[in-house]
């Protein structure tokens, strides 16, 4: 049931809020990938965008192709088909390796209703998810294959991960394969396995992939350029980068962070809280020392660098959910009073959520729809309430009373809050803009001027979608044009036809 209703959860209005946040920047670098008909050379507002090789955007122009234009519903389904696609591998590998399809799927919805995934990252066009699957595609690949000594396509798979994981975010991929592949098979006492023929093979499949692509890139423009940005983007998250304070400040607040961001998964913590852990972690299963070891290790970079964001490891989410199935699984031999703690904190949550509920109807910003929000309020304070009266009476079924709590939440969220973001909100106030400055302007040429951000790229986004062309900068003002421009830099000739706040300053759009 909560497999359904998170399915249900996870593309209802999913189009219906603006795009906001980094969802905007992916869009208009596919938009231009589209109309420049360069797909090797990503830009930005016509400027050569540096951050991020092109394969998530090329994704994106392939559902926008396949379903028909940029809206927000083609964007952001890559994202919700990611999420689902690592859902699946979970359920695969768990099922093979423990030979146990309800821990299978019990893994796989510890995964989906993750808080951070849940509600916030899962509904947006965003590079970490489908960064995510591609890397947990490749753990899994080094354990499926090492286990049965098959090392030729274990590197080559490996290493097609490597290549995509590049090609999608940058440096991170090289990290990931070298410590997952060095773990392995230090773990195995296999280390001479890495100076094997078939090893070197991965290496040069990798190789040809980034050359593939970089020698097309540089027929285009410089290299250099490039490497750097990526070198500068991933020392800035370091220690290196980042005061005393600031390391110590992160080394305490990531897992605490991280504990918040998994939830309900990370609940299960509490059936760790036994002698014998290392051995439940370690010594039972191969499996599940493997997930905890390249768990470990993996997030080892991660917690030592304070620039790091929960998203950026999103990809290792997938290796705890299983861990915290498996100890849940072991619960009757964890002491009694951990299940009685289990317990509590469900019906903590439960109640909280439907609390939450029944305010629905008196909370300021859903006065739009107030007729909805009545029922609404009504019918998911009953359905909460049903899972929070098992839970009491039936204490034995608390954690999937609590999963279907969570996707009840989301299907709540799902009815108000994505409305009222596209009722009023930042991205909502920029589309509006946007519609402005389209209906100024209509078919005659319009760009950005100086090398100033003029207004969000929210607002560019639905102007080039409302256009059909992107707009580009050009800082060389000409005559019968019209320009986006910060004001107290527009030429005195010009005539402004409209002004806007953005960053703290007055823009306006002009025409010369």
């Amino acid at each position: 049931m909560a497999g359904l209703l998170l399915l249900l959860g996870y593309l209802l209005n999913l189009g219906v809020q603006p795009l906001y946040l980094e969802e905007p920047r992916r869009t208009i670098v596919a938009m231009e990938l589209l109309e420049n008909q360069n797909f090797w050379v990503p830009t930005l507002i016509g400027e050569y965008y540096y951050n991020k090789p092109p394969l998530y955007n090329w994704l994106l122009i392939g559902f926008v192709k396949l379903l028909g234009g940029f809206t927000e519903f083609n964007l952001r389904l890559p994202t919700v088909l990611a999420s689902f696609g690592i859902a699946g591998l979970m359920y695969a590998a768990v099922k093979r390796y423990w030979q146990n399809a309800i821990l299978g799927v019990l893994s796989a919805l510890l995964f989906l209703t993750a808080a951070g995934i849940l509600l916030f990252f899962s509904m947006l066009a965003e590079i970490d998810l489908f960064y995510a699957l591609i890397v947990f595609s490749g753990i899994l690949a080094i354990y499926h294959f090492g286990e049965k000594e098959r090392y030729w396509p274990l590197f080559l798979l490996v290493y097609l991960s490597c290549g995509l994981g590049v090609l999608t975010k940058g440096l991170p991929s090289f990290v990931f394969t070298a410590v997952s592949l060095l773990v392995y098979f230090v773990d195995k006492k296999r280390f001479k396995v890495l100076f094997y023929p078939a090893h070197f093979a991965g290496i040069a499949l990798l190789g040809l992939m980034l050359y593939a692509y970089y020698s097309q890139y540089a027929q285009y423009h410089d290299l250099s350029r490039v490497w750097m940005r990526m070198l500068s983007e991933s020392g800035d998250r370091t220690v290196v980068s980042n005061s005393l304070g600031d390391f110590v400040q992160h080394l305490l607040l990531f897992p605490l962070n991280w504990i918040g961001d998994m939830a309900p998964a990370s609940l299960l913590l509490v059936f760790l809280l036994r002698k014998d852990w290392r051995d439940l972690l370690l010594k039972q299963n191969s499996f599940i020392r493997f997930c905890t070891l390249l768990l470990f290790f993996n997030a080892l970079p991660y917690w030592i660098s304070p620039g790091t964001r929960m998203r950026y490891v999103y990809m290792l989410y997938p290796l705890a959910c299983m861990l915290m199935a498996w100890v849940y699984s072991q619960r009757a031999t964890a002491p009694a009073w951990t299940m009685r703690v289990f317990r509590l904190m469900a019906l903590i949550l439960l109640g909280a959520f439907g609390l939450g509920a029944l305010a629905l109807p008196w909370i300021p910003d859903l006065q739009f729809m107030q007729s909805t929000t009545f029922g609404l309020a009504i019918a998911s304070a009953v359905a909460i309430g049903c899972c929070f009266w098992t839970c009491l009476r039936k204490p034995q079924f608390a954690l999937p009373l609590l999963l279907i709590g969570f996707a009840v939440v989301r299907l709540v969220f799902d009815s108000t809050v994505l409305p009222q973001r596209d009722h009023e909100s930042g991205g909502q106030r920029n589309r509006a803009l946007a519609a402005r400055i389209d209906k100024i302007v209509g078919d005659a040429p319009l760009y950005t001027a100086y090398q100033e951000k003029v207004v969000a790229y929210t607002t560019i986004v639905y102007v080039n979608r409302l256009r059909k062309r992107v707009v580009k900068r050009k800082d060389q003002l000409l005559e019968g044009a019209y320009y986006l421009v910060p004001l107290k830099r527009a030429p005195k000739n010009a005539r402004i036809l409209l002004t806007t706040e953005y960053d703290d300053k007055i823009k306006a759009l002009i025409k010369l």
